[in-house]
């Protein structure tokens, strides 16, 4: 479920030809919530558990999960399958806006919900492309797709009606029946429609083919980015340094606790990869004792400013 507007920019330090722009919340699955019921949630991602309709919410199949097989960090997102009646399947399916639900599940959508922060992703640059790591076991010809729409006012997916404010769009699709059982990394292209500045993204992930599901499918999900073109650096700020390295530990050295306490901190390796996702309970971020050596990029979004400092971490 989504609890704030917590989205940040990333910038890679490290390689010049890869540059991290404005990001998907929560993109590693590192942070989980409790929403009722003993379900957690993915912080900023949402479910049919949480859809627009609390009875059909109450009644909908569990197709989500915390995974401890991560591609990096503790977790990632599992998504998979679900048979609801003799002929009826319940694609697993997860969004960082909000469902519509629907006994029908033709009639069910995923949509944002402009008036309402806690549904919505704002959005304003115009990445190159999507990537992510990913595992798959789907069942008969079935295949996992990812879908990310950059639009204007309102979205729907499927659109119903909402095509004209769709500024561009990524997807990917796994090839049919095919098993993917070591992580796999995923890239693909945005193909953009006009020339308008994005106001939102809208993120699907799906575990089936929403024409052609078959149950049990099973897909595994982390390390979501949203890459910018080398152009847009100039449109990037460079922050101040505004931590430093001690033993096994990062320290946030601004002078006030305001700044950053209860604020999202992220570490991101060489790879990409967001290695740890930490909200501040304090200035002290301790370092896994498995982490290698190396560069790291560090990030902290603030509700008015965001610092991105390259670090040496040995």
């Amino acid at each position: 479920m989504k609890k704030s507007l917590r989205f940040f920019f990333l910038l890679s330090l490290v390689f010049p030809t890869v540059f991290y722009g404005q990001e998907l919340e929560n993109p590693g699955f590192e942070n989980w919530e409790d929403v009722g019921s003993g379900i957690i949630e993915p912080v900023d991602w949402s479910s049919t558990k949480t859809s627009d309709d609390p009875g059909i919410s109450a009644l909908a199949p569990l197709t989500f999960d915390r995974s401890e097989d991560a591609h990096s960090g503790n977790y990632s997102l599992a998504i998979y399958n679900v048979k609801v009646f003799a002929n009826l399947i319940a694609t697993g399916a997860l969004t960082n806006g909000r469902f519509h639900a629907d006994f029908n599940f033709d009639s069910a959508y995923s949509y944002t919900q402009a008036d309402d922060p806690q549904w919505n992703t704002p959005f304003t640059t115009r990445p190159d492309s999507l990537t992510g790591w990913f595992k798959y076991f789907p069942k008969g010809n079935d295949i996992a797709q990812f879908k990310v729409v950059l639009h204007v006012d309102e979205c729907k997916l499927p659109a119903n009606g909402t095509l004209p404010n769709w500024v561009g769009i990524a997807i990917y699709s796994t090839d049919h029946g095919v098993t993917y059982e070591n992580w796999t990394r995923f890239s693909v292209p945005f193909t953009y429609f006009n020339d308008y500045t994005p106001e939102y993204v809208l993120t699907v992930l799906n575990s089936g083919d929403s024409t052609n599901v078959v149950d049990s499918s099973f897909l595994l999900i982390d390390d979501l980015h949203l890459i910018n073109p080398e152009a847009g650096i100039s449109d990037l700020h460079y922050a101040e340094s505004f931590l430093f390295v001690a033993d096994n530990r990062l320290v946030v050295n601004l002078k006030s606790e305001q700044a950053y306490l209860h604020q999202w901190f992220y570490l991101i390796d060489a790879a990409g990869q967001t290695v740890l996702t930490e909200q501040l309970e304090n200035n002290q971020i301790i370092l896994p004792g498995s982490l290698p050596q190396g560069v790291y990029v560090a990030v902290l979004k603030t509700n008015s400013q965001q610092y991105v400092q390259k670090v040496m971490i040995r």
